[in-house]
């Protein structure tokens, strides 16, 4: 078996539909096989795969255990020389996992790689990053990030090169690789930063990560968090937090939780400065500083611990 291809689903039926069929029309020129992991979804999406995909194999959850759970069940269950994470909310094109498998084998060196990512509109996504510091959390929290735009990221996105780590949208990992580092580290839970820990883990152990350009897919993006989105912000800077506190210690991560609340504190003295005037009193304005308050909230607590799940 050359590739398992790993997709987890919650409550995401039409897209994982589009996904499977993207996968099953597209792929040819290796052996591989499917392991949709389901969440407990109560939109169907378990019947469809069972009555449009019948060579998919399925694991069900009876609750729903997150991105970095889930994805590890179904690399526990996959028997190919590679795995391949990938969100339900993408579109596979042309033949691109066979030339992604093909560049993998051709660069032994490589323990992951991503892919290029297009929006719906064709337009790049930004799908690699370097690894976090406190110096880029800076930059990208306060206007220096205007002044200084190419100090946190590498722009040229639709460039084949090694970068540092690659988004879980699409990440095809060797597995022996991953058998030597291990799978997502659950701390992160049920996403967020679990991607940027394993590739980590990965540069780590002496692999390199690759963004692959010969080869694309189309991501749609969010569409499993929009309907939460105060929560899931949280949980976004939680897991930079326990990223810090894990690879840098905990004065690290402290003080990063100190940077991030300034950050915040500057943040909502400029939208609340925006309500002051009535063109800027807009219904996104008032969003952001809902959002940027429960924040600050959330940084206030030491330990960052999370409200429950909406």
């Amino acid at each position: 078996m050359d590739l398992s291809i790993v997709v987890v689903n919650t409550n995401t039926l039409d897209l994982l539909r589009d996904c499977l069929e993207s996968v099953y029309q597209t792929t040819t020129g290796i052996e591989y096989e499917v392991i949709v992991v389901d969440n407990n979804s109560i939109d169907g999406s378990v019947e469809m795969v069972k009555r449009q995909f019948p060579k998919a194999r399925i694991i069900q959850n009876d609750r729903n255990l997150g991105f970095p759970v889930s994805n590890n069940r179904g690399f526990e269950a996959g028997t190919g020389r590679y795995v391949l994470a990938l969100n339900p909310d993408t579109i596979v094109q042309g033949n691109a996992l066979e030339v992604v498998v093909r560049f993998l084998d051709e660069h032994r060196e490589a323990g992951a790689a991503g892919i290029l990512t297009l929006n719906p509109d064709g337009t790049v996504q930004p799908t690699y990053e370097r690894f976090p510091t406190l110096l880029s959390q800076v930059f990208y929290t306060t206007p220096l990030k205007r002044l200084f735009p190419h100090h946190v990221a590498n722009q040229d996105f639709g460039k084949h090169k090694e970068v540092d780590w690659v988004q879980g949208s699409f990440l095809m990992m060797r597995k022996t690789a991953l058998d030597e580092v291990g799978m997502f580290d659950d701390r992160y839970s049920p996403l967020y930063s679990e991607e940027t820990d394993l590739c980590y883990r990965i540069k780590k152990a002496g692999w390199l990560i690759y963004h692959v350009t010969t080869a694309s897919i189309i991501h749609f993006g969010g569409q499993t968090t929009k309907l939460m989105d105060t929560w899931f912000f949280l949980q976004l800077h939680k897991s930079k937090f326990e990223f810090f506190r894990k690879h840098r210690g905990v004065l690290y991560a402290q003080t990063y939780r100190c940077v991030r609340m300034l950050a915040c504190f500057m943040r909502l003295g400029q939208l609340a400065a925006r309500l002051i005037v009535p063109a800027g009193q807009s219904e996104y304005v008032r969003k952001r500083l809902r959002l940027q308050w429960n924040l600050f909230r959330f940084l206030l607590n030491p330990g960052l611990r999370m409200p429950e799940l909406p």
